[in-house]
């Protein structure tokens, strides 16, 4: 485990050839209330060949700042800039995930460090956050409540505080984490859903997660996820990466998994249903384009297709979930009980 420092609180941003972006992030950090709290960031440049590193520089008078490189871009890339920040010297008592995209509100770090006192039993979380749409309007598929979600990675569980739910997880653009959870080496796995698996792990080890309002952060959507063909790659890649993170690997904590291994039969059964319907709905917004009201229909549609789809190919090809696996399934009513 890296050494922890004096901070309360330690904020990671990885980012790529996104200067300007990155800029705006840090502004935000520097603006917002930290008084009383001893905090820094630790920005990782993940290959970038912009101005990134004059960026980081630039803020060293206004914000506890450190810049860390780290080329490696594996599959998807953002989990060896987290592990490199993990692996650093130096994080502090809560470690925050932020994206180079988020404007923290002024009341972010005091509300991180709010939530956290609240619950001394947890050691993950998560706050509010919204979207911050472009300059231009933007189309209204992209703001329908079934899209915005998974599209625009927002969470918003309201002004309540609320434990972490079977199969569910934090946006990773905007969660927060006990450095104590990383003993024993736990890192981010390269994937493109790195932090879903990495809190779903969490909960299966027993840790607890829990969102509350305190902390508020807006989501600046790039112009680009808001071009129709982008948001149709999006959703298949989206649907497929949900159904890996529930059911691969094997938790008992993920109600989906657990249920998929107890009643086999009938999880094929209810998937392969379940990809029949919403092949139907797509073919039957297969025309709607994005000037349509029905492209927001025609996007969960896919992405439903697609997670479903892989669902099946999971149960079909994964050992643990074969129809006669019957030490699986007595192991897992053992564990239950």
């Amino acid at each position: 485990m890296a050494t922890e420092s004096q901070a309360d609180v330690s904020v990671v941003i990885c980012t790529r050839n996104r200067a300007d972006s990155l800029r705006e992030t840090l502004s935000c950090l520097a603006a917002a209330d930290r008084a009383e709290l001893a905090v820094d960031v630790v920005v990782v440049d993940n290959g970038s060949d912009d101005a990134t590193p004059a960026v980081v520089q630039s803020f060293a008078h206004r914000l506890p700042v450190r810049y860390l490189f780290e080329p490696t871009l594996g599959t998807y890339g953002k989990s060896h800039a987290l592990n490199r920040a993990l692996d650093a010297s130096g994080l502090g008592q809560l470690v925050a995930v932020l994206d180079d995209d988020m404007s923290v509100e002024p009341g972010w770090w005091r509300g991180v460090w709010a939530i956290s006192r609240r619950w001394p039993n947890a050691d993950l979380f998560t706050g509010r956050s919204h979207v911050i749409w472009p300059s231009s309007p933007a189309p209204e598929w992209a703001g329908h409540p079934k899209v915005r979600g998974w599209l625009c990675s927002v969470m918003d569980e309201g002004a309540e505080d609320l434990p972490l739910s079977s199969g569910r997880w934090f946006s990773g653009n905007h969660f927060w984490f006990r450095s104590r959870v990383l003993i024993g080496g736990r890192r981010f796995p390269d994937t493109w859903f790195t932090e879903p698996q990495f809190v779903l792990q969490l909960i299966e080890d027993g840790f607890c997660g829990v969102s509350g309002a305190d902390a508020v952060a807006g989501h600046r959507i790039q112009p680009s996820l808001l071009e129709p063909a982008m948001a149709l790659d999006r959703s298949v890649q989206s649907g497929k990466a949900i159904a890996q993170a529930r059911l691969c690997p094997v938790r008992r904590s993920v109600r989906n998994s657990r249920l998929a291994v107890d009643h086999p039969i009938a999880a094929r059964t209810y998937c392969a249903a379940s990809w029949i319907r919403w092949t139907w709905r797509r073919w039957r917004a297969r025309n709607a384009g994005p000037d349509c009201p029905g492209f927001a229909d025609r996007l969960m549609a896919v992405q439903q297709c697609a997670n479903y789809r892989e669902a099946l190919r999971i149960l079909s090809t994964a050992g643990e979930y074969r129809l006669f696996n019957t030490r699986a399934r007595s192991g897992s009513r053992t564990l239950m009980a």
